[in-house]
């Protein structure tokens, strides 16, 4: 299987750096775009159509709670994951009411977040890629 597409959003551009860096090195992950706030983020998905979006709660213009509906609405086969810098227990019920197939704390070691996000992947019921590529 070619490796799952993700789009990143976050509106720390080093942090997307960061994560686009840790996912493709594993092999698993094809980052397919990108975005610094939900607005960018609903055109960026619409058009990519990933398997994953990768979504901050906290940014501007649209936050990513916002922004779910729409990105649920526009790419619906999409899996949305929160990542976020807020605990799981504050915002966790949220961001599954509004359709999250997860929700990651921010400041996983980058092996835990590739491990945490293949296993979302496979509890959804979807393929992952089974070995690295190059």
């Amino acid at each position: 299987m070619d490796r799952l597409r993700v789009v990143l959003v976050d509106d720390m551009v080093e942090l997307r750096a960061m994560i686009r860096l840790t996912l493709e090195r594993s092999g698993h992950f094809a980052v397919v775009g990108d975005a610094g706030d939900g607005r960018a983020a609903i055109e960026v998905t619409a058009e990519a159509q990933p398997d994953i979006v990768l979504l901050d709660v906290s940014m501007p213009v649209m936050d990513g709670l916002e922004a779910l509906p729409h990105l649920r609405r526009v790419s619906p086969e999409s899996l949305v994951v929160m990542l976020s810098g807020f605990s799981e227990a504050r915002l966790g019920a949220d961001a599954e009411a509004g359709g999250a197939a997860a929700y990651l704390e921010k400041g996983l070691a980058p092996q835990a977040l590739v491990d945490r996000l293949l296993e979302i992947v496979r509890g959804c019921g979807r393929s992952t890629p089974s070995s690295p590529a190059g």
